[in-house]
């Protein structure tokens, strides 16, 4: 048996014997988004990103990658960021935060 086979096959029961939930609350989460606009990581954003990790060294941390993305997003579009996640936000210089914790 394949490792994916036997590590996800419990979850593979539970999706079978909760199906009607599955789709319920994927239907509310698709029904949540079309409310809500997505951003993507453009060009501006990876220009943005590009510049953060240059300028500041301590934000190339591997555990950073993906907030420093979300954060150039967010610097790229001159809007506030709004996270429960604080203390990584707050070492990007010009960041707009909203705390949410």
């Amino acid at each position: 048996m394949s490792l994916w086979y036997t590590r996800y096959r419990p979850c593979l029961a539970f999706l079978a014997e909760n199906l009607t939930e599955l789709y319920t609350r994927f239907w509310i989460a698709l029904n949540y988004f079309r409310d809500v606009r997505v951003v993507n990581f453009n060009d501006a954003a990876n220009a943005c990103h590009q510049k953060l990790l240059k300028d500041n060294s301590m934000l190339s941390k591997k555990r950073l990658q993906k907030d420093m993305r979300i954060a150039a997003i967010t610097l790229s579009l001159g809007a506030m960021l709004v996270t429960r996640n604080y203390k990584d936000f707050a070492q990007v210089p010009g960041l707009a935060i909203e705390d949410w914790t």
